[in-house]
């Protein structure tokens, strides 16, 4: 069956009625409470487990619900129904999950000898509850947390959906058409350099006319995740917070951002022979993506997209194939575009037992293909790893960007193979990926570390944009010429408005992938056996334990090096 651009289906968490889901949420919260009085020092480990397993029947029903109202968001954020319902159930739960606060209180104050008995016990709940453990030293009073979540929910959430609404309603008179953002965005790759500097400055100068509003909620983020959690719960810095959400060891994110640092002048070189192949006497920041032929981009069906996606994870495995095509025929994947729908793209996991839900705008472009290789290769990882428990299946966001990145690398193989013709049309489109993905998602981290710095020291949205393109110019070479409205690129960037210090997770991944692929390359099918059980532990152990099982230490600033040597050599090829 040829698959056709759609909007996805709610029905397997869709509620038959909110009022009555929050009800049956508020009866398990309290059968829940009653059970209290048995958190002693003295509860069995069966016990315990029974208690554990009422907590997480909770947990995946409230998460049903909550996903539910987010994703009509997503798809409509001018829909003041979904609006009023979202902020209505994130209210609810927020209530709920403050009632519940006491049992993540009690496990970390048990004696350490009654909690490592309980660890032993908990067999696949095991990872989750050392974490617990060792978050005890970042924990405020049980009231102190209470507060922390209400004012949350009508403080950083309220202004993160204040700047959803603001940026999705964006339209941009284009040509002649009124254009959404994502479908403005493709012209980043037209062959017109006309098109492509026009495109630019209509996206910034709308967020420049924006930067007072935006500039607004930035600054309170900031200002808040200080407060909050180096203040008051004494993380060593502002990414701290972070790295140990990820249970990574801050030396592993600054060797990863060292390097990436180091390795900057690789694209030097790329974007100097980018220039030469385009034929421009001067490559400017509005080039950056510019495809090589000046022949129109070429266009593919929906229909030919996805089955390239799914022809390039089948000749890898045809598990990794089979994973995907559940989520397909779940209908699951929002697809089509459409006015105030969330830019970008995302897959958003529910509950272990359930497919995800994946979402992105597709108009045709290689990038767009790209894109589905990414987020379906999110929604494999956590196909594969459903058999952990709801609190371990899902891994930290760094190797949560390994099988999406690794399902671009495979998509990339079969391509070079379909159009052998656009060799290098293809080659150079991956390193300006490769660029984006990494030394640009790296480069939004440090500016995130110097923002935070300003922020704290009082400097305006104008000195910290100002900063943001100094930087931006030292990143991209002294060939490059940057115009002064990038200052204000980081407006468009949600991930440091939503998720603060997520972009090195791109980083991360990318380079992670680029060895492992090597390693694959290589090694062959014998290596499939060990990327497929990566995947599968979800989260259900540290990320260096996981990694180590196939043979990466990512605390080495050599190991991360590997993943530019492999760059290297791809613009060796370039050239």
């Amino acid at each position: 069956m040829p698959h056709a651009l759609s909007a996805w289906n709610l029905a397997n968490i869709q509620p038959k009625n909110i009022n009555a889901a929050l009800q049956e949420i508020e009866e398990k919260t309290v059968e829940i409470e009653k059970e209290k009085s048995l958190l002693t020092a003295q509860i069995s480990p069966v016990k315990f487990l029974a208690f554990v397993k009422k907590l997480e029947e909770l947990r995946t029903f409230s998460a049903k619900l909550s996903c539910y109202v987010e994703l009509r968001c997503a798809e409509n954020s001018s829909d003041q129904q979904a609006a009023a319902d979202r902020s209505k159930v994130e209210t609810a739960l927020t209530k709920t999950g403050n009632r519940l606060l006491f049992f993540g209180f009690w496990f970390k104050d048990l004696p350490e000898q009654k909690a490592q008995e309980l660890i032993n016990a908990s067999g696949a709940y095991k990872y989750h509850f050392q974490q617990l453990r060792k978050l005890k030293p970042y924990t405020l009073q049980e009231n102190e947390e209470k507060i922390i979540n209400i004012k949350d929910t009508t403080g950083v959430s309220a202004l993160n959906s204040v700047y959803n609404t603001l940026t999705t309603q964006f339209t941009y008179l284009f040509q002649g058409k009124e254009l959404t953002q994502e479908e403005l965005l493709k012209f980043a790759r037209s062959p017109k350099p006309q098109e492509r500097k026009a495109m630019y400055q209509l996206l910034l100068s709308t967020y420049k006319k924006q930067k007072d509003v935006i500039g607004e909620i930035y600054k309170t983020i900031i200002n808040d995740w200080r407060e909050e959690n180096v203040n008051l719960r004494k993380y060593k810095s502002p990414i701290n917070v972070r790295n140990i959400s990820h249970d990574l060891p801050d030396e592993a994110v600054e060797a990863l951002l060292r390097v990436c640092e180091k390795n900057q002048s690789i694209f030097h070189t790329f974007f100097e022979l980018k220039r030469k192949k385009l034929g421009l006497k001067k490559l400017t920041r509005f080039d950056l993506y510019a495809p090589l032929s000046s022949a129109k981009e070429k266009r593919l069906s929906y229909d030919e997209g996805m089955k390239l996606v799914l022809e390039a994870y089948g000749q890898f495995s045809p598990q990794f194939q089979k994973e995907a095509i559940a989520i397909i025929d779940a209908k699951h994947i929002h697809s089509q575009v459409q006015k105030n729908k969330q830019t970008g793209a995302f897959c958003c996991s529910v509950t272990a037992k359930l497919p995800p839900f994946c979402l992105w705008s597709y108009t045709g472009t290689m990038r767009d293909v790209s894109t589905v290789a990414h987020e379906l290769g999110h929604g494999v990882h956590h196909q594969l790893a459903r058999n952990n428990t709801e609190f371990t299946c899902h891994a930290c966001l760094p190797l949560a960007e390994t099988a999406s990145i690794f399902g671009e690398m495979l998509l990339t193989e079969n391509l070079l193979k379909k159009y052998p013709a656009e060799a290098q049309e293809l080659l150079f489109f991956k390193l300006d990926d490769i660029y984006a993905s990494i030394i640009r998602q790296a480069g939004f981290v440090r500016f995130e570390e110097k923002a935070h710095k300003m922020m704290e020291e009082g400097k305006t949205i104008e000195e910290m944009s100002a900063a943001y393109l100094a930087d931006l110019r030292k990143q991209l070479g002294p060939k490059v010429e940057v115009d002064d409205l990038f200052a204000y690129e980081w407006a468009y960037i949600p991930h440091i408005f939503h998720t603060p210090f997520y972009c090195y997770a791109y980083a991360f991944g990318n380079l992670l992938t680029l060895a492992l692929y090597e390693k694959y390359r290589k090694e062959g099918q014998k290596m499939v056996p060990k990327i497929l059980e990566m995947l599968a532990a979800g989260g259900s152990k540290s990320p260096v334990e996981i990694t180590k099982a196939v043979g990466v230490d990512i605390t080495s600033e050599a190991f991360w090096q590997q993943g530019f040597e492999v760059i290297k050599e791809m613009v060796r090829k370039a050239e």
